[in-house]
């Protein structure tokens, strides 16, 4: 593990369908896993785990017994968002950022027992990039180290689709990591098809691109997804107009994944790992 990679941990809030033992709460039973609840003798008949007190008080005088559930595995899956915009580089790497992130999360996953998946995707899913679901840490190493040396130099994200695709099945815990400087339709269009899953959403940001932009000047800019470049005269009121017009397009953007993922996590030109962690594990930004 590369000294960028961090120690994080997530929870779910749901139960687990896998049969996989893990860290997580599950819907099987079984012994040695945390307490479930209390049943009569004929619904689990085994009279090693009669609770006493609670068939004491009983008012039907039945034999009662403690049941235990199974922690089960979970299945994670990354999809990163490799599109041109992804290479801008100002006041952070956005791909190493995301890299790092994928690294972190693949320690956690092996640390709990849980499957790793990597999906990168722009127009379409990079196949060449692509790690289906594995328990092999040499696998996630190789994985990661694919991603941090890409090249983001082609526009979309549709490919996000074909990742969808990938990861039909049963619920599974999905990180999205992107800029999510998309359109409208692509996000509701992915939002949807992720939406049988717990989707995390996560952002990138780099300040360079909105705040950090000068008042005054001669800038040359460069659409990263279509490659065309424009001279544009910056003046305050041009400025102030990108920040509203970004400021409503993010506001859109997580209005619609609001609808079927957890609330996003921005990440401004570096990662805040305490704050990721509470956010994994409480949902708090």
């Amino acid at each position: 593990m590369s000294g960028s990679a961090r120690d994080i941990a997530y929870t779910i809030p749901w139960r687990s369908s896998g049969i996989r033992a893990g860290a997580h709460k599950s819907h099987l039973f079984g012994a040695g896993g945390r307490f479930r609840d209390i049943v009569p003798l004929l619904t689990l008949p085994d009279p090693r785990r009669i609770a006493i007190r609670a068939s004491l008080s009983d008012p039907f005088e039945r034999l009662l017994v403690r049941r235990t559930e199974q922690q089960a595995a979970v299945d994670v899956c990354l999809l990163i968002d490799v599109s041109g915009s992804m290479s801008f580089t100002g006041n952070c790497n956005k791909l190493t950022l995301a890299a790092d992130l994928a690294e972190a999360l693949a320690v956690c996953a092996e640390r709990t027992g849980d499957s790793f998946a990597l999906y990168p995707f722009d127009i379409t899913l990079r196949h060449e990039l692509v790690l289906r679901r594995s328990f092999s840490k040499a696998a996630h190493a190789e994985a990661v180290a694919r991603l941090r040396v890409c090249s983001p130099d082609r526009p979309g994200v549709i490919g996000a689709l074909e990742a969808a695709a990938a990861i039909a099945g049963s619920k599974k815990l999905v990180f999205i990591i992107s800029d999510f400087l998309w359109s409208m339709d692509d996000a509701r269009r992915i939002g949807g098809a992720l939406s049988s899953h717990d989707v995390v959403p996560i952002e990138i940001e780099d300040s360079l691109q909105s705040k950090d932009l000068p008042d005054w000047g001669l800038l040359n800019l460069k659409d990263l997804e279509s490659g065309r470049h424009q001279l544009v005269v910056m003046r305050p009121s041009l400025k102030e107009r990108w920040l509203r017009a970004r400021q409503e397009h993010r506001r859109c953007i997580r209005q619609v994944f609001d609808a079927t993922a957890r609330q996003m996590f921005s990440i401004r030109d570096r990662i805040d790992w305490m704050q990721l962690t509470s956010y994994l594990l409480y949902g708090s930004v």
